[in-house]
């Protein structure tokens, strides 16, 4: 899978691919190759509470 289609997700700290994407930040990171942001899954659970 190529760098460009992933992303590192800072709530669950796992690598997700850009589909499961809720939220990316433009600056940052994740060892100089993935951007970082939130998945789907994270951002709903965070809203809920």
């Amino acid at each position: 899978m190529e760098h460009s289609v992933l992303f590192y997700c800072v709530k669950c700290e796992q690598l997700k691919t850009m589909e499961q994407a809720g939220l990316l930040f433009r600056t940052g990171y994740y060892r100089v190759l993935y951007p970082l942001g939130c998945c789907v899954h994270c951002e709903i659970a965070t809203r809920s509470v």
